[in-house]
């Protein structure tokens, strides 16, 4: 679990920031079978992994939040907060290992430093379609007793994963049908309301192209009244395809994103203009043109690595 270490009294604060995916956005599991079916197809179709793989579908009840893969053993690992595999938290493939087994893998169930380098993350909710295919992939190999190296299995989904958001399939698909695939909460824009009629400043920093996220908003808040022509009248500043993590480190420039013309103005950013869309940038860029300080600013978001601990560098509450 994730507990409070520090009061926060949200009157002091003056700024909120928001990531957009599993924040101001929520998804039906559809969205889940969408990823992982495409991705299948993916390493079918390009990385010519066995069509059998075809069979496999997303099972909602197997991945949680959390996950860690060994890339050398192939095996999936849920950790306590003192770096031990839980009771139930080690699988290989789809079968869950017991404690006698974990001891004969691991020598203890503490995974000590050494060993930790070997893990990769599974951290946020979007990676719950690729834990479960990790898990199905090495399954398959195991059930038609055929030899793989784990680190390869790691690569190959991830890469799959990587494609579908990049390409823009999964983007389309959820745009093409959102009563689908996002979750209407009305709560949200209350909120939103209420932080701006108090005077609160507000920005919306994300990872995601603006056209998802424009037609997502959109939806979302279609049934909402408010005085504006577009929900980005909500914010001070409107960031996407962010690039964190990297934003938090880089000196990556910000730039104009027209929106009618899909194209990224030439001309430096020294000021953010209300209705404006800006791309890429980085926290120091941000920070010198906003003039806001570290304590007063809040931001949420969902990925523990790319949401809490570079914010929470800048000073931030997360």
């Amino acid at each position: 679990g994730i507990y409070v270490n520090k009061n926060v009294k949200l009157d002091d604060l003056q700024v909120y920031g928001f990531d957009y995916d599993y924040t101001l956005s929520h998804y039906s599991d559809h969205l889940q079978c969408l990823i992982y079916d495409l991705a299948k197809k993916h390493l079918v179709n390009e990385l010519k992994y066995p069509e059998s793989c075809l069979q496999y579908d997303y099972d909602s009840s197997f991945p949680v939040r959390g996950l860690y893969y060994d890339k050398l053993k192939g095996c999936l690992l849920k950790l306590d907060f003192f770096g031990s595999i839980e009771p139930d938290g080690c699988f290989f493939g789809r079968r869950k290992l017991s404690s006698t087994e974990i001891k004969e893998l691991y020598g203890t169930r503490h995974i000590g430093r050494d060993q930790a380098r070997q893990l990769v993350g599974l951290m946020d909710v979007f990676c719950f379609s690729e834990a479960c295919l990790i898990a199905d992939i090495v399954q398959h190999f195991v059930d038609a007793k055929l030899e793989f190296d784990a680190p390869y299995v790691y690569e190959d989904v991830n890469q799959a994963i990587q494609h579908v958001h990049r390409s823009g399939l999964v983007h389309r698909k959820v745009l093409s049908e959102p009563q689908k695939f996002l979750l209407k909460n009305s709560q949200v824009f209350r909120f939103l309301k209420t932080l701006r009629e108090k005077g609160k400043k507000l920005f919306l920093l994300t990872n995601s192209p603006f056209y998802f996220v424009d037609g997502g908003m959109s939806y979302l808040l279609e049934d909402q009244h408010f005085d504006g022509n577009s929900w980005r009248e909500l914010f001070d500043v409107v960031i996407a395809q962010a690039n964190k993590p990297s934003f938090y480190n880089s000196d990556h420039p910000f730039r104009v994103y027209d929106t009618e013309k899909d194209t990224l103005a030439f001309t430096a950013v020294d000021k953010f203009l209300p209705n404006e869309v800006y791309y890429h940038g980085c926290l120091k860029s941000f920070l010198q043109i906003t003039k806001w300080r570290g304590p007063e600013v809040i931001y949420f978001g969902d990925h523990l690595f790319s949401d809490l601990r570079g914010p929470s560098k800048a000073g931030w509450r997360t």
